[in-house]
């Protein structure tokens, strides 16, 4: 018996096999070769198998948990025991003892032996760590549509699973440019905000990423709940009688807001003069169309806006605007003097306004002016004729005083 065991020991070390320790990373899903070579195996057979490690609750060693191992047994002498389909052998040149996995999934994650019989057996240790692209653990199908009242508190959870370990990392999606000093640290599975407004942005993203493709990443749809609010651009129309004008009342809320119009303490119903515009998700433009026939169509009018969360109002005031025109003019005429003429002509007309405002109406005066324009030709005639006049009265003075001395 000696001598046998002398024998079969030395034949198992004239086999030449490699036993250095290997580190395998394949994708899942991907296909993956755990090589072995043996050289010279004579009548010795080769064994694949997988050791499976789990940690044992409970029993404790110097503060470290123990790990019991499984064994599996694959493949031995050329044939797959393994129920397994997707393990299979290949020697594509002599003394390759190839395992093939294909389709590897996240179960074939773990240690791999590639064993001779031998005495004492001879074993290769492969390592194959499996990828696995992030998975978000709570992932749903659609948007998560999230409601909350403007000014409470909003907490977004996203997990996710992977190997490696994914990383977290949120972004906000109707903006071009992330407020950074709003979103959370990098890697936080957890963004918590104090006090939710109206101004946040309305799609936010979670991507999980670790480097295999494709990442992951979940969208929740925030609906920040908010009483209305009301925009009037023109709070202040000035009409005439027989004129038609439109109030335009613009409301942001969410949910959206009941609009009405009041008018001395009555709702305006018709619904021939009101009209709605839907700009976006939260804002709305409300039009009413308004003939001005009477005094009494004149004057205060409310945009009642109103929903769950609350009521707001707006006055818009109708001003009358009266026109009065008075009219300066001059007439053309001629004035004859003597050997010539004056002619005044009205060749241009001038507007001048004043406005008188009242409460409820507002008049304004348009006064109409003609200039007067000489010619400049005769203007020359009747002053030199003036001035030789003068000099002739001047002339008959001073010879009277003379004449008195």
């Amino acid at each position: 018996m000696l001598l046998l065991y002398i024998l079969i020991h030395l034949a198992g070390s004239l086999v030449a096999f490699d036993t250095t320790t290997e580190n395998y990373t394949v994708s899942v899903s991907g296909k993956c070769v755990l090589t072995c070579y043996v050289s010279e195996i004579r009548s010795f057979k080769v064994l694949w198998q997988k050791i499976d490690r789990t940690n044992q609750g409970g029993n404790q060693t110097n503060g470290q948990q123990q790990q019991q191992e499984q064994l599996t047994l694959i493949a031995f002498d050329g044939v797959v025991y393994s129920n397994k389909d997707h393990y299979r052998l290949e020697s594509d040149y002599v003394g390759s003892y190839n395992l093939i996995i294909d389709r590897v999934n996240e179960d074939d994650q773990g240690e791999y032996q590639c064993q001779i019989n031998t005495e004492p057996r001879k074993t290769k240790r492969i390592f194959l760590t499996v990828q696995v692209p992030p998975r978000i653990t709570d992932f749903r199908p659609n948007p998560s549509i999230i409601s909350v009242q403007n000014g409470a508190p909003l907490e977004l959870l996203c997990r996710a699973e992977g190997t490696p370990t994914p990383r977290i990392r949120w972004r906000m999606r109707d903006i071009d440019m992330n407020r950074i000093d709003s979103l959370p640290p990098d890697n936080s599975n957890i963004w918590r905000i104090s006090s939710v407004t109206n101004q946040f942005p309305r799609t936010v993203e979670c991507i999980a990423d670790n480097g295999v493709l494709p990442a992951s990443n979940r969208i929740f749809t925030i609906n920040v709940e908010f009483s209305p609010i009301i925009i009037i651009n023109n709070s202040f129309i000035q009409s005439q009688l027989n004129q038609n004008i439109t109030l335009e009342c613009s409301v942001l809320s969410r949910p959206f807001a009941r609009i009405s119009w009041e008018r001395k303490g009555k709702i305006i119903d018709d619904n021939q003069q009101i009209s709605n515009i839907q700009i976006n998700q939260t804002m709305v433009i409300n039009r009413l169309n308004i003939q001005i026939n009477s005094i009494d169509d004149f004057g205060q009018y409310n945009c009642i806006a109103e929903n769950i969360h609350g009521r707001k109002e707006a006055i818009i005031f109708i001003s009358q605007e009266i026109i009065v025109l008075s009219t300066l003019t001059t007439r053309k005429f001629h004035r004859h003097l003597k050997n010539t003429s004056l002619r005044l002509k009205s060749t241009r007309k001038h507007f001048r306004s004043s406005t008188i405002t009242t409460p409820t109406t507002t008049i304004t005066i348009v006064y109409i002016e003609r200039d007067i324009h000489i010619s400049s030709s005769s203007y020359r005639l009747w002053t030199s004729h003036r001035l030789i006049k003068l000099l002739f009265l001047f002339l008959l003075l001073f010879r009277l005083k003379h004449i008195e001395r």
